[in-house]
């Protein structure tokens, strides 16, 4: 679990991160950091500041990340979809209460996506605010395109050979949430992929 706010010293950004992107917001800069190894990924602030004497970098946005080779309780293997792209579930997602308005949530997907090329997979297990956070994705984002994906039996939503996109809407949401205790879509997890890639891919 994720506990806020966190920081981290100029050392261990420049010894296990990559900065990945930069943010301005009223004015101040933000640091995208991603940690492939971990994998971790984080919003800090660019300033540092004196923490007990000691100079570290204030987190305002944590994403905790799980590699994923093979998919569901029937291994479905990821190169089935993806070629020597690496898949991430996402496992937890925190933002600050001060800058939860800001958008910041969306802004760390998109530059995982983006700029490192990776896909992001949804947790099984999906509380409001995840659920309204995928939504706003498919429905706001301008560079992510996000379809459902039944790990179960290995094909995506309407699970016929093709692939709808989810625009936040287009698709009812009892074909991809459970509703507790209930758990028949367990299964079911969202996609965030580079919607310059599917727009290539559509249009070749």
């Amino acid at each position: 679990m994720i506990v806020m706010p966190l920081s981290y010293s100029p050392a261990v950004i420049d010894r296990s991160f990559e900065v990945v992107d930069e943010i301005t917001l009223a004015g101040k800069r933000f640091l995208v950091i991603f940690d492939k190894q971990t994998p971790r990924a984080a919003i800090v602030k660019a300033e540092i500041e004196a923490i007990d004497g000691v100079a570290r970098h204030i987190a305002v946005a944590m994403l905790e990340l799980a590699n994923q080779k093979s998919i569901g309780d029937n291994v479905i293997s990821v190169e089935r979809f993806w070629e020597e792209t690496d898949l991430l579930q996402v496992e937890g997602v925190c933002v600050d209460r001060r800058y939860q308005e800001a958008g910041l949530a969306t802004r760390l997907y998109e530059a995982l996506v983006i700029n490192c090329g990776i896909i992001l997979m949804s947790d099984n297990t999906q509380y409001e605010g995840g659920k309204a956070l995928w939504q706003k994705i498919a429905r706001e984002s301008k560079v992510l395109t996000v379809f459902v994906l039944d790990t179960d039996c290995g094909r995506f939503y309407p699970y016929d050979g093709t692939k709808v996109i989810y625009d936040g809407a287009s698709i009812p949401e009892d074909k991809i949430w459970s509703i507790h205790p209930e758990s028949s879509h367990f299964g079911v997890v969202l996609i965030a992929e580079d919607k310059r890639k599917i727009d290539k891919l559509a249009s070749s």
